[in-house]
């Protein structure tokens, strides 16, 4: 019996995962099961600011998101999972879906993190709604003209092909190349390929 895919997209805040999980998506026709928008969802029900909600509110929505990812891979619906995992909080989480899936980790990265924190922070301010539903408090400190410093992010470390996505401008490699490299396929002629293996990276990839 084939297993399910599970794409696990993931990156530091501001790294264009969530845009990249999209058009990976919509390229592969899977769906995309993203963690802030279930907690978008979630937050909208009660009406009320995120840092209104209970102190579990996080814990509550990363549950759901998990029973979710896991429910869709036991009806063996192929899927892309997004959200900015961390090695020490989400891979006794991810582990477990490894036996239920053929899983591939897919880590957005910028040349240089700066440009990940301008993009979260613009985000931000471009956006009041996402301090609502998300409680940015980055984002709250900079309007207030506060300097933010880059905060560390520990990506994921697990037994399976890794491929690390570059964002800064163009996808590298590309999604084409990337959906050749997942479903074991040939990219079109002039089009090169990708490597990934287990904890590795991809040609042409930061």
């Amino acid at each position: 019996m084939e297993k399910p895919y599970l794409l696990v997209v993931t990156g530091r805040p501001g790294s264009g995962k969530t845009t990249f999980a999209k058009e990976l998506g919509r390229q592969m026709f899977l769906p995309v099961v993203s963690r802030d928008e279930l907690k978008e969802g979630y937050v909208r029900t009660f009406g009320k600011r995120q840092s209104e909600l209970p102190e579990d509110t996080n814990r509550v929505v990363t549950d759901l998101f998990f029973e979710t990812v896991s429910a869709l891979l036991s009806a063996r619906v192929s899927l892309i999972a997004e959200a900015a995992f961390q090695r020490g909080l989400w891979e006794p989480r991810l582990n477990p879906l490894k036996g239920k899936s053929r899983m591939f980790v897919l880590i957005c990265k910028v040349q240089d993190d700066r440009i990940a924190l301008e993009r979260f922070v613009n985000r931000g301010l471009s956006n009041p709604m996402r301090e609502y539903f998300h409680g940015d408090k980055g984002v709250g400190l900079a309007r207030k003209g506060v300097p933010l410093e880059v905060s560390p992010y520990d990506e994921p470390r697990l037994d399976v092909p890794t491929i690390h996505i570059d964002t800064t401008g163009d996808y590298r490699p590309p999604v084409e190349e990337l959906k050749a490299e997942i479903l074991g396929t040939q990219p079109a002629p002039g089009k090169g390929g990708c490597r990934s293996g287990p904890r590795g990276g991809a040609a042409g990839s930061k």
